[in-house]
C-alpha cells in the first residue's frame, strides 16, 4: 500500500501541472503567442517526466514480481560510459565530463540493464552539479571485478540522509530536490540491476561538496 500511495503522489504532480497549464492555454493561449509556445513546451516536458516515471515503475513492479530475466554478454564497460556521456552531451553540451577509462574493462552482464545504471548515475550527478562544474567518470579493472566510479561537485548529501537515498521515492533534501526534479526511483532501481549481477554500492558525499558513487560489478556472474 505504501508503493501504491507513493506513486500515487508522484504522478499526481506532472498531471496537476499539466493541468494549470492547459488552463493557461484556454484562458490566454489563443491571444498570447508566447503564452502558447511556454504552456505547449512546458506540457511537453512534464509529459516526458509522467512517462519516465510510469516506464520506472512498470520496472519496479516486474522486479518485485521476480519477471525480469538478465540477458548477460560479454562488453566492455568503457564502451558504454563512452557512449551514455556522448548522448548526454548531444542534448546538454554544458556539463563537462572527464573520463579516466582503464581499457579495457570487460564484463559479463545485461547490456542494456547495465546502460540503465550509467544513466542514472550520470543523470543524477547533472541534476544536483551546476551548469560548467566538472563531473568525472572513472573506470578501473580489478581482479575479479570492474568499478565504476562517478564523482561531481553538486550539491552532495548530509550524512544523516546517506542511508536512505537507495529507498524508493526517497529525494535528499526536498526543498532542493524540489529545484531539479526527478522521482526518487532512480538509484533504487539502479541498486536492484547492480545487485543483482552480484555487484554492490559505495557512498561517500558531503554537502555543497559533492558526492561520489562507485559500483563493483563481478567480471563474470
Amino acid at each position: 500500500m505504501r508503493f501504491v500511495s507513493d506513486a500515487s503522489h508522484e504522478l499526481r504532480t506532472p498531471i496537476s501541472v499539466i493541468q494549470g497549464y492547459v488552463n493557461l492555454l484556454d484562458r490566454w493561449g489563443k491571444n498570447d503567442e508566447k503564452t502558447m509556445q511556454e504552456s505547449i513546451d512546458a506540457i511537453k516536458s512534464e509529459t516526458e517526466n509522467m512517462k519516465e516515471l510510469v516506464e520506472q515503475l512498470l520496472f519496479l513492479a516486474r522486479g518485485d514480481n521476480g519477471t525480469i530475466q538478465l540477458h548477460k554478454q560479454d562488453f566492455d564497460a568503457c564502451d558504454v560510459v563512452e557512449e551514455i556521456v556522448s548522448e548526454t552531451q548531444m542534448i546538454d553540451p554544458k556539463h563537462i565530463f572527464e573520463m579516466d577509462l582503464n581499457k579495457p574493462a570487460h564484463i559479463n552482464a545485461d547490456k542494456q540493464l547495465f546502460k540503465q545504471v550509467i544513466r542514472i548515475l550520470v543523470d543524477n550527478s547533472i541534476k544536483y552539479t551546476p551548469k560548467e562544474e566538472k563531473i568525472l567518470i572513472r573506470i578501473i579493472s580489478e581482479e575479479g571485478s570492474v568499478r565504476i566510479t562517478v564523482q561531481d561537485n553538486g550539491i552532495g548529501i548530509a550524512p544523516e540522509e546517506l542511508p536512505d537515498i537507495f529507498e524508493r521515492f526517497y529525494r535528499s533534501d526536498e526543498s532542493r530536490a524540489r529545484k531539479t526534479g526527478g522521482s526518487g526511483i532512480g538509484l533504487s532501481i539502479a541498486k536492484w540491476i547492480v545487485e543483482r549481477h552480484g555487484g554492490y554500492f559505495e557512498v561517500w558525499s558531503r554537502v555543497d561538496i559533492g558526492t561520489r558513487i562507485t559500483i563493483d560489478i563481478p567480471k563474470i556472474t
